[in-house]
């Protein structure tokens, strides 16, 4: 697939970032591919016939234009200017010669799936299209536990007491939902993972499930002040009262990820997270 328009949405915030964005255009000229650089994310449904979305930052950047190419249907490609930079194709340093690859059509696209989210309240209008990349967070906002009825495709699930839980896509389920003892999910496979965010119980364990179905989550609390919050990838926050449900399903439109060659995720497992170095 020939690129003949590009998008670079850098971090604005990065001062490498924004350089590397001049960078990359100029190096685009001379090929014949056009080029426009964004410091918000949020426009890129105004430009007309792009074909590839190029990030330019951290993870947060990755994760903020991967929930806002995937409905669009626009392939993208995460540079790292930042630091752990996991979901990021390569690093800056290396993002003429990397780009030249792809270019040459010498690339490869995965597909990732998203969650979708709604939350219903019972006395105002709904919010939908909440979109996650990594995850979904439910937890409460003070040090009290709390107890979070869920329901699988309409049918009682279990209750969770504690701090809240963490519903992670398989891509996500290397981020926040891991740092709580969740498992490593191949990002192909179709399921959600349930991690518990400490649990009041010694029988508490993480839940894979089907990604198929209609996960939602109701959260009871004790006292009247007691709230609180669902976070999507940790950059949308909504508090929850009592009477909200949290309802979480597959998005219909999945993340098409750009990278050069064949793409090795235990490769970046080991390289980033140093998966299996006996002396991490």
């Amino acid at each position: 697939m020939p690129f003949h328009k590009i998008v670079l949405v850098c971090n604005p915030s990065q001062p490498l970032a924004a350089q590397l964005a001049g960078d990359l255009a100029r190096f685009l000229h001379p090929k014949g591919v056009q080029s426009e650089i964004l410091n918000d994310y949020r426009l890129l449904p105004q430009i007309p016939q792009a074909d590839l979305c190029i990030s330019l930052g951290g993870d947060g950047t990755a994760l903020r234009c991967a929930r806002q190419t995937a409905p669009l249907g626009l392939p993208l490609l995460a540079i790292n200017c930042g630091s752990l930079g996991f979901l990021s194709a390569c690093e800056a340093q290396d993002a003429q010669h990397y780009l030249a690859q792809i270019l040459d059509g010498n690339y490869s696209t995965t597909h990732r799936a998203l969650l979708q989210g709604t939350i219903r309240r019972q006395n105002a209008d709904k919010i939908e299209n909440l979109l996650a990349f990594n995850d979904c967070v439910i937890k409460t906002t003070s040090p009290l536990a709390f107890t979070l009825r869920a329901d699988w495709n309409g049918k009682e699930l279990k209750h969770f007491y504690g701090d809240g839980v963490i519903i992670s896509t398989p891509a996500g389920s290397t981020a926040y939902s891991l740092a709580a003892g969740g498992p490593i999910l191949a990002p192909d496979l179709d399921a959600w993972v349930i991690t518990p965010i400490c649990p009041h119980s010694l029988t508490e364990r993480p839940l894979v499930l089907r990604a198929d179905g209609v996960l939602s989550f109701e959260p009871v609390f004790k006292n009247h002040q007691d709230n609180a919050v669902v976070s999507f990838d940790g950059q949308h926050s909504y508090a929850l009262q009592p009477g909200d449900k949290v309802c979480l399903q597959r998005c219909p439109h999945q993340a098409r990820l750009i990278s050069a060659g064949t793409y090795d995720f235990f490769g970046r497992l080991r390289q980033k997270l140093e998966w299996g170095n006996r002396n991490a």
